[in-house]
């Protein structure tokens, strides 16, 4: 066998061995699941991502950022947006911020991509949520692939 083919053989293998596999599926009742292990059978939308353990957590951040962009649409005098927005900034999750006090077009734009006109409006990725429930702004992150772990 030739030095080379050992060599790069070795590159691959050593590869293989630094590489993470992440599932993407979309589960019974169209909760969208990133795990590190096989989807159940039932699982719909089946996507394999192939990553590299020493991807920093910044990398991984802009990736996620990229599939799944968190857009929040507010007003100025809006309590409930403020605390999106800290919440938001508090879990370093990289935001759009969308002042829809500010002309007919923002307001229109809003209304086209969500179907809403109330504030807070959040969009992850193509996901919609309307007002600001702690709770499902936390699964939806989850899910997108932002938050990890218990505490999120």
């Amino acid at each position: 066998m030739r030095p080379w083919m050992v060599a790069v053989g070795a590159v691959v293998l050593v590869g293989a061995a630094h590489a993470a596999t992440l599932y993407r599926w979309v589960g019974p009742h169209g909760v969208v699941t990133y795990q590190n292990t096989p989807p159940p059978s039932s699982a719909a939308h089946v996507r394999v991502i192939h990553t590299h353990s020493n991807v920093s957590p910044s990398a991984m951040r802009k990736a996620v950022s990229a599939m799944h962009p968190v857009v929040l649409y507010r007003a100025p005098h809006c309590a409930p947006c403020r605390q999106v927005s800290a919440y938001l900034h508090r879990r370093r999750v990289p935001f759009r911020a969308v002042d829809v006090s500010r002309g007919q077009a923002a307001l229109q734009d809003m209304k086209s991509k969500t179907g809403s006109t109330t504030v807070p409006t959040i969009m992850v990725g193509k996901q919609v949520l309307v007002g600001y429930i702690p709770s499902a702004l936390k699964n939806e992150l989850k899910a997108a692939g932002y938050l990890k772990g218990p505490g999120g």
